[in-house]
């Protein structure tokens, strides 16, 4: 896939690079400097298809939110939309990813846990199952999620990131103290002479 790039703001205006990554909003370009590679936001450019993935991959980016964990294919992208569309009976507009949980056993038999509100107003739970590097042969369950179990859930979560945040606060509150003393240490040492008292 290659992107052209539309912002008239930008030195790269109007040139075109071929495709390293992408996600929902961004995309990692191929770029001639000593890093080899540039982010450009996806407002800033336009697709350039060469293919049927590409195609599916800008109309349903949302699903790019969530990760492919090495061996998982694509497809898992397409079949997902599949059994969404099919099972709740919609036209699929937009996914809000809350939950990502990938395993994978000795096998090579991968398992992911999705937890995600599908446009705007509908929460479900899906468990999809493969075998790393197999394009096809997915094992996909959806469930909705009951609207009161789905609001105690994220009730819990927002609890739980909220103590995950405040104990990171206090940690990096630490190391800022560790930093602030050992620069007072240093300027102690720096032979620095105290100031005689008049008597």
């Amino acid at each position: 896939m290659l992107v052209k790039i539309i912002d008239k703001t930008l030195d790269d205006y109007d040139k075109e690079f071929k495709v390293r990554r992408m996600n929902y909003d961004q995309v990692v370009v191929n770029y001639p400097s000593s890093k080899g590679i540039k982010v450009f936001n996806n407002s800033e450019i336009d697709f350039i298809t060469e293919s049927e993935v590409d195609e599916f991959l800008i109309k349903y980016n949302d699903f790019l939110k969530i990760k492919l964990n090495r061996g998982i294919s694509v497809g898992l992208y397409k079949a997902l939309l599949e059994i969404i569309e099919s099972q709740l009976n919609i036209k699929f507009e937009n996914l809000n990813l809350l939950r990502d949980k990938h395993v994978v056993n000795k096998r090579g038999i991968w398992e992911k846990e999705i937890i995600a509100v599908i446009n705007k107003s509908i929460p479900v739970k899906i468990l999809a199952v493969g075998q790393n590097f197999k394009k096809v042969g997915f094992n996909i369950n959806l469930d909705q999620i009951d609207e009161n179990e789905f609001f105690d859930m994220c009730c819990f979560e927002i609890e739980k990131i909220e103590n995950e945040i405040k104990l990171k606060e206090d940690s990096l509150a630490r190391y800022g103290m560790a930093i602030e003393n050992l620069k007072k240490a240093e300027k102690n040492k720096s032979g620095e002479k105290p100031v005689k008292m008049l008597t």
